[in-house]
């Protein structure tokens, strides 16, 4: 039941922070909370707090995308949970990816958030991004 419950509040802080509210996804993180999305694009980068983290969210959904979350397992007690998201994201018909985002919590905050995902569609988007500024 508990891994139940926290699987659905993972789902609507999800939905919330990519509908464009990331009010509960700050309030849910850890003021030193870490972020890694690998890769050579511009979207990669190695974060660390709450205001990092929400800038780059920010930068994020002025793409529009759109976020879904398939399976959400949580394992742990809650002073040391530990959940993994399986997602798909696309941003029109130009990029599609998926992957999974790994979170770690301490008593219901998330101290670190991985992602991993194909980052050569990733960066393939970013370079159709740049030739069309050119």
């Amino acid at each position: 039941m508990y891994r139940w419950a926290v699987s659905k509040i993972i789902r609507f802080v999800y939905s919330r922070t990519f509908a464009g509210d990331d009010r509960i996804m700050m309030r849910a993180s850890a003021p030193d909370v870490a972020f890694t999305f690998p890769g050579q694009s511009s979207f990669a980068a190695t974060l660390v707090g709450r205001e990092a983290l929400s800038e780059w969210l920010a930068r994020f959904r002025t793409f529009e995308p759109t976020f879904d979350v398939g399976d959400v397992v949580v394992s742990g007690p809650p002073w040391n949970m530990r959940a993994a998201v399986r997602f798909r994201d696309a941003i029109g018909k130009d990029y599609e990816n998926e992957g999974v985002e790994w979170l770690t919590f301490r008593w219901g905050k998330v101290q670190s958030l991985e992602v991993f995902l194909d980052t050569e569609r990733v960066t393939a988007f970013d370079q159709r991004l740049i030739s069309a500024r050119a």
